[in-house]
């Protein structure tokens, strides 16, 4: 299974082998389609525009502001003029490994657009009883460009004896049905030598790399995000009541490439009457497409002229996927000899529905000097499902159901101080794991916290805004699995250097 090494902790692996175990006659959805890209596409990131994602994102109560869209749509109803915005962002990722005691450093640079949309506010005849706003547009919901490195000495096992594991959990396969079994992994590399016939058992077989010490290492990198397209209406009565809606058309586009490798570096390994193993690579490439709607609902209530208290609920959001898939292994060994074997062009369509969220929000407001707001956000992981029209996904979707949790909770927290034309801003914002308690551990929960600041300055027909923040987060990656033995996993430390510049005209 080519795609399916992200795993938070080494018992989790377990669970997952064993489900999929009575399913791998069916390589071609196993590829790619798994629990982890699940929850890769259910988990967005704060703040669209830079005074938003200064704030921590904390802005359910608050309104007037074009990530609202994408939040509570209720703060649509707090405009009182039409606005224009587009945001620029600019992302450095900072990511640290270790594997087997080895540290490995990696950067990564990338430019993305957060927003750009309008508001009109809607000439009204009472505006002091009733208003209306109107506003389309495009939020940027996630980021997945990134790069990562690890490495190693490994003396217990190789990724190939996860490929002899998954032809002996369907019962062996004969050498003419091998590569039509398992033409990503298992079948490269019996065409390229790694794993050769067990003659002592029918249909089973052994790897090139039985014992000794060989060198892992991988190259991780990904590219794409995820956004949204949006139509949104808002209604303001008497200042005290704000709702309104957004029909949510979200797209994905997610790409990665592995390139893994393992090295007899110290010329340990050998094997009588065989071809002396040097070296293997095996390289992987995925590209996700997708294409959702969802339906978001908001109010904000103003019981009293410094509070505001604010809510919202998010559908789930329905994505039509598609996969693009392909693989390649490379074998060399003692004397030049050398072998490479490529996989077919493989692609699948699927359907998958990520969590409903709740929002509830609260803001204080200090007149004309400043606010404090707060958000807090709940999200039922374990309701997100994969599904297609030739395969119903059961495995995936009870580890989903059994390691996600039910109910995460986010919270995210905000302050603005004003002085004459320009707002001074800072936030925080914590996501909590998205795993149940069971599937995880302190160092590699994937919990992510944010420290946020920034600064505006505002005219009467336009403003500029610029935020900045930093986020932690960590998370392990297994290459490959096994059910009865340890795989060493790489603890991974990622950083985010995040600037976001907002450029607004109001008419």
């Amino acid at each position: 299974m080519i795609f399916s090494g992200l795993i938070n902790l080494n018992h989790m692996k377990y669970i997952i082998k064993g489900m999929l175990a009575a399913c791998l006659f069916y390589p071609m959805l196993l590829n790619a389609q798994n629990e982890i890209d699940a929850l890769r596409y259910s988990q967005n990131m704060f703040g669209s525009t830079a005074r938003s994602f200064s704030m921590g994102g904390a802005f359910g109560a608050l309104g007037a502001d074009f990530s609202s869209l994408s939040g509570n749509p209720g703060g649509l109803g707090v405009y009182r003029k039409s606005e224009f915005t587009l945001s620029m962002g600019f992302n450095n990722r900072n990511t640290e490994t270790e594997y087997i005691l080895n540290k490995d450093y990696n950067n990564r640079f990338s430019f993305d657009l957060p927003n750009l949309g309008m508001v009109f506010s809607l000439p009204s005849k009472n505006a002091d009883q009733f208003r209306m706003s109107i506003a389309l547009g495009y939020n940027r919901t996630a980021n997945f460009n990134s790069e990562s490195t690890f490495g190693g000495k490994n003396r217990q096992n190789s990724l190939l004896d996860s490929f002899i594991e998954d032809i002996q959990q369907i019962g062996g396969i004969s050498e003419d049905d091998i590569y039509f079994a398992f033409p990503y992994d298992a079948g490269l590399a019996y065409d390229t030598y790694l794993l050769n016939p067990d003659t002592l058992n029918f249909n089973q077989y052994i790897s090139v790399i039985p014992d000794g010490e060989e060198f892992q290492s991988q190259i991780t990198k990904t590219w794409g995000g995820m956004g949204e397209y949006a139509f949104g209406m808002g209604f303001n009565i008497r200042d005290k009541v704000q709702f309104g809606f957004t029909f949510g058309f979200p797209t994905i586009r997610y790409e990665e490439d592995r390139v893994y490798e393992e090295r007899d570096i110290d010329d340990e390994i050998s094997v009588a009457d065989s071809l002396n193993f040097r070296a293997f690579r095996y390289d992987t490439h995925l590209r996700t497409t997708g294409n959702g709607f969802n339906f978001k609902f908001g109010v904000i209530v103003k019981p009293i002229d410094w509070l505001r208290l604010g809510a919202a609920v998010h559908t789930p959001t329905y994505y039509f996927m598609h996969d693009n898939y392909h693989s390649y292994m490379y074998s060399a060994y003692e004397g030049g000899v050398s072998y490479e074997a490529y996989s077919p062009e493989g692609s699948y369509s699927y359907n998958l529905t990520t969590p409903f969220r709740a929002i509830g929000s609260l803001a204080f407001i200090f007149g004309k000097f400043g606010l404090v707001s707060f958000d807090y956000e709940i999200t039922d992981y374990s309701g997100s499902k994969l599904d297609a029209s030739d395969y119903n996904f059961s495995n995936e979707n009870k580890i989903i159901d059994i390691a996600y949790s039910n109910f995460s909770s986010n919270l995210r927290g905000g302050l603005e101080y004003k002085y004459q034309r320009f707002s001074f801003r800072a936030g925080v914002a914590y996501y909590t794991t998205p795993f149940e308690s069971a599937y995880t551990s302190d160092e590699t929960n994937q919990e992510s916290i944010s420290y946020t600041a920034g600064i505006g300055f505002r005219e009467k027909r336009f403003f500029i805004d610029l935020g900045y923040g930093y986020t932690t987060r960590s998370e392990s990656f297994t290459p490959y699995t096994l059910v009865n033995e340890n795989v060493p996993a790489s603890i991974m430390d990622r950083t985010d250097n995040r600037f976001v510049t907002t450029f607004g005209f109001r008419f």
